[in-house]
C-alpha cells in the first residue's frame, strides 16, 4: 500500500502518491461499524491522489478527491500537464463529487495545462453536464487569466497529450475514411 510521499518507478514513469482529499471515504465505514463519536482513521490509510510522471508529460489523477486548497500545494510542488477530477452535480444533502466551479479551481490551484472532468456520466444520481465546466470556463478565462483548458472526454475516448492540447471535446471517429477508393458496386450513381 502506498502513502503519500512514496514514489513507485516502473521503467522511464514515476508515479507519485500524493495526498487524497476523498472525505467521503472517512465516513464510508462496514455496516457494524459506526462513525458517531470515533475519530477516524486518516485519509492516508484511505486513499492517494496520484501523478504520472512520463517523458511526455505528466498525468494527475485525483482519485475521489473533493475540492482542496491543498491542490495549490500539488501544484507548487509538481509541474502538471493534464489534470482528471472527479466532477458531478450533488444531490440535495450530499457532497461526493467537485462542481464546475471546484473544476475550475482544481485546475487554477494544479497550474495544470487541461481540465478533464469524470465519474460525471456513469452514477445516475450524481449525472452532470460537463459543457457546464466549459461554459463557465469561457466565462471567467480572460478574467482570470487561466492557463488551462477544459477537455470534454467521451467514455472509450483519448486524449493524447500534447496533440490534443488544444481540443475541447473527444468525437468518436466518424470512420467511412475509405469511402470511394473502391468503386461502388451499383447500378446507377444517382443512388450515390
Amino acid at each position: 500500500m502506498v502513502k503519500p510521499g512514496d514514489v513507485v518507478k516502473v521503467k522511464d514513469i514515476e508515479i507519485h502518491a500524493l495526498d487524497a482529499f476523498d472525505r467521503t471515504a472517512l465516513i464510508t465505514l462496514p455496516a457494524d461499524q459506526k462513525a458517531a463519536g470515533v475519530l477516524p482513521d486518516g485519509m492516508d490509510d484511505r486513499a492517494v491522489n496520484y501523478l504520472f510522471k512520463t517523458p511526455g508529460g505528466s498525468l494527475y489523477h485525483s482519485g475521489d478527491s473533493h475540492y482542496s486548497n491543498y491542490y495549490a500545494k500539488h501544484g507548487n510542488e509538481h509541474q502538471i500537464d493534464v489534470a482528471l477530477g472527479s466532477y458531478g452535480e450533488n444531490p440535495r444533502g450530499i457532497t461526493d463529487k467537485m462542481t464546475s466551479a471546484d473544476m475550475l479551481r482544481m485546475g487554477e490551484a494544479l497550474n495544470a495545462k487541461v481540465v478533464i472532468p469524470f465519474h460525471h456520466d456513469i452514477w445516475s444520481n450524481f449525472q452532470a453536464d460537463p459543457q457546464e465546466i466549459r461554459v463557465l470556463w469561457e466565462m471567467k478565462k480572460d478574467r482570470l487569466k487561466y492557463g488551462f483548458k477544459p477537455f470534454i472526454w467521451q467514455v472509450g475516448g483519448k486524449f493524447t497529450w500534447p496533440l490534443d492540447k488544444d481540443n475541447f471535446e473527444y468525437h468518436y471517429p466518424r470512420g467511412f475514411d475509405d469511402c470511394f477508393t473502391i468503386e461502388p458496386d451499383l447500378p446507377f450513381k444517382s443512388f450515390l
